[in-house]
């Protein structure tokens, strides 16, 4: 019972691939593999997998859980009502015969067919949802479930009703109530417990019997040609039921669930027939006489000379104490390296602790100290940093590694520090450096004109370890491959008079001064921009975000309207995906181009085309979510970031702005048209940023496409497309919050929440994209 009820709450957890996932046809090893597979032929899939490529013990974990809480919970309903109405008819003087006619007649009727002529009329209609179908079974089964309970509960309480300590009971005024819960009840409570568990058993037997007439509990999926019936919550009778006809051939796609099914009532039934022996033998007065019906135990008399030693322990008490301690041991361990998974593994991990200061010459100098940790498996040979880009005249002054000097080679991308022997199997580097910088002309003049200036790579970024190297892409033409992880930062700042900072901070230490301390946990990167002579507007949005906008141009009216529309969309996504980040969001106007970093975005103002502006601002604040707080490789799946929040903007347009869909998606709609235009080939979204042809691939067309998808598959989540459609969205950024998604990943979450094959993205994606 204790392997049943942990695979209950943490099969879906243990499963090794999704219920969509399906193995495809490949040449392995000089060897063809393809479905179905036998048990035990692939460690991928241990138990097989059916003819569709389906594992059986993916769905055997998910299923697992449908059918015992299912089971349970019409046993408690039908138990709950059965035994009160039970006592209270079996304490009455006379039990009425229609009563007792009604017992008689009911228990000849076969309770499989009231449930399969209730069934049959919904349950094969795809327009209500798995959770109402399996609601809809545990009441009507529960229903017709009591009356059988109330019979046996009513003729119990009758029996015990005609012992004389109930008449002494009466006779010293004991009333109805009291009878009950007082003196019967308490001589029920074993023979109860006893019938509950063996009710759970009939009702998993019923579910099979259901099974067997393609009545599967929580909705029937039927396809056509050939005509076939599958569970759609996968419980285990249903597994039974839709594998029926491999009896004669591919026999383990039926021996699989059946053993697990027939494993599931043995438990129980093994669980009764315990506790019956158990409490025969606390409960049996005269052990000495044989009488031919003795329990297998011994009966445990209670030790009253023991008073005061309670920590002693049975060594029952010890065993059970040891099995619950593992149990929630084992429980703890599945949660936790579940969570730990979500997403692309992470092999390495940076801390930073940065110093910068500022003379009143524009001339910088920082130091950093950096802890990078080896979360793989492999010795480094090397660290990889990037190198200081977008400010002018960067200089390194010294790099330690591990408090000693080290030889390290700059390129025009990176900063490749080589490890001594002795370094390579350390999981820890401690890296210090310290440089220098100036700030470029332009944005000397721009800062002494009173403005804004964002300090772009102005620290040494560390590159991400994976699959045994570090990932760095190529360098592209106005757009940042930098490849980071999520980390944690400090930093200490001094300015000269009069200028001062935005950060990515939850919230400037020393805002509007020109020094102080700043911290952020889980950020990809750490922006700054310096300010100086700029208007802020600061406002505070919902749920305890700081909501400021900066701006040189005093534009009130234009002011007033980015920050209404900025105010609308974050708390749209604050609603409808979930809670925002960070603690502060900057909105920086009058910027050379449009770029979102964490907590920061900068707006290239155009104030000709204010549907456009609208749009980027929206979609700025969306890439808060889907770009700051879930990461992808830039290079090789920046469509995730992009199309994600390309989809997320035009949502808001849609629902938040009551704009149709077709003027709610104008602007992916317009990239695509332009594409086609133009005569353009088409093109799969997650290719190398080198091979991109056009900017709508990665944008437009996912977020048409996912669009597309909701559209037609809404119904499986929900009754309305927009609901189904926002809950999309959160529930893809509560799953992928800090932590990194590919192309690989998308595909299993998507085809796993839609109920589609993975083929259905071979028009727009590359299925066989690699991490």
């Amino acid at each position: 019972m204790a392997i049943l009820l942990f695979v209950c709450i943490f099969g879906p957890m243990l499963a090794p691939h999704s219920l969509t996932t399906t193995l495809e046809v490949e040449y392995k090893d000089g060897k063809v593999v393809a479905p179905p597979l036998t048990p035990f032929e692939s460690l991928d899939y241990p138990l097989g997998t059916d003819k569709w490529g389906y594992d059986l013990l993916s769905m055997i974990l998910n299923g697992l859980r449908y059918t015992v809480f299912i089971a349970v919970a019409v046993t408690i309903i039908k138990m709950l009502f059965g035994t009160i109405i039970g006592m209270y008819i079996g304490t009455w003087r006379k039990v009425p015969s229609f009563i007792v006619a009604f017992e008689n007649a009911w228990s000849y009727v076969p309770l499989f067919l009231i449930l399969y002529f209730f069934l049959t009329p919904i349950n094969y209609a795809t327009l209500l949802e798995p959770n109402t179908l399996v609601a809809s079974f545990i009441i009507i089964a529960s229903m017709i479930s009591i009356p059988s309970i109330v019979s046996s509960i009513r003729q119990k309480t009758g029996e015990i009703k005609q012992l004389a300590y109930i008449e002494a009971a009466k006779t010293l005024g004991a009333k109805r109530n009291r009878l009950i819960w007082n003196h019967i009840f308490p001589q029920l409570k074993e023979s109860l417990l006893v019938m509950f568990i063996l009710e759970i058993v009939y009702v998993i037997t019923i579910m099979g019997q259901l099974a067997l007439v393609n009545i599967f509990i929580g909705g029937t999926i039927v396809r056509y040609d050939p005509l076939i019936y599958l569970s759609v919550t996968k419980e285990l009778s249903g597994l039974v039921g839709q594998a029926r006809g491999n009896v004669y051939g591919n026999t383990h796609i039926l021996i699989v669930p059946l053993i697990i099914l027939l494993f599931t009532t043995i438990a129980f039934s093994m669980l009764a027939s315990g506790l019956k022996n158990k409490f025969q033998s606390d409960y049996q007065r005269t052990p000495w006489i044989k009488t031919g019906h003795e329990p297998k135990m011994y009966p445990k008399r209670k030790q009253y000379d023991n008073a005061g030693k309670f920590y002693q322990l049975s060594p029952n008490q010890l065993a059970f104490l040891a099995l619950s301690i593992t149990f929630v041991a084992a429980g703890c361990y599945v949660y936790f390296t579940n969570e730990s998974n979500i997403g692309v593994k992470q092999e390495s991990h940076a801390t930073y602790d940065l110093s910068l200061d500022m003379n009143n010459s524009g001339a910088f100098t920082a130091s950093g100290d950096l802890e990078i940790k080896n979360l793989s498996n492999d010795d480094w040979d090397s660290i990889v940093l990037y190198q200081l880009k977008g400010i002018s005249g960067a200089e390194i002054d010294r790099i330690t590694i591990n408090k000693k000097e080290v030889d390290y080679v700059v390129s025009e991308e990176t900063i490749k520090i080589k490890l001594p022997e002795e370094m390579k199997s350390k999981g820890k580097h401690q890296i210090s450096m310290s440089y220098s910088f100036n700030l470029p002309e332009e944005g000397k003049t721009l800062l002494a004109e009173g403005g804004t200036l964002r300090l772009t790579e102005w620290y040494p970024k560390a590159a991400v370890y994976q699959a045994g190297e570090w990932k760095i892409g190529e360098e592209i033409e106005g757009i940042n491959t930098h490849y980071t992880n999520f980390s944690d930062f400090g930093i200490s700042y001094q300015l000269p008079e009069g200028y001062s900072i935005a950060s990515s901070a939850d919230k400037d230490a020393a805002s509007g001064q020109s020094s102080g301390n700043l911290k952020m946990k889980d950020v990809r990167e750490f922006s700054i921009v310096l300010l100086k002579d700029m208007e802020v507007i600061e406002k505070q949005a919902r749920e305890g975000v700081g909501l400021r906008l900066f701006s040189g141009s005093g534009d009130e009216d234009h002011l007033e309207r980015t920050w209404q529309l900025a105010n609308r969309a974050l708390q749209f996504f604050q609603e409808e995906v979930g809670e925002y980040p960070f603690k502060q969001l900057d909105i920086i106007l009058d910027q050379p181009s449009t770029q979102s970093y964490p907590g920061i975005i900068t707006m290239a103002v155009n104030k000709e085309d204010d549907k456009a502006f609208d749009y980027e601002l929206v979609q700025m604040i969306a890439q808060q979510y889907f770009k700051a707080a879930i990461a992808s490789d830039p290079y090789n799946h920046a469509w995730i970031s992009e199309g994600m929040s390309a989809f997320a903007a035009s949502l808001y347009l849609k629902i938040a702005e009551n704009q149709s869909e077709s003027q709610a998606f104008a602007v992916p709609i317009a990239q695509m048209k332009k594409i086609e235009i133009e005569g353009l080939r088409s093109q799969r979204a997650n290719v190398p940023l080198d091979e991109l042809i056009d900017i709508g691939f990665i944008s437009g067309q996912p977020a048409l496409q996912i669009n597309q998808m909701v559209n037609e598959h809404f119904h499986l989540q929900g009754y309305e497309v927009n609901e189904v459609s926002s809950k999309y969205l959160a529930d893809f950024y509560k799953q992928y919050q800090f932590s990194e998604v590919d192309t690989k990943e998308y595909i299993q979450f998507t085809s796993s929440y839609f109920s589609v094959p993975r083929g259905s993205f071979n028009n727009w994606l590359s299925t066989k994209a690699s991490r």
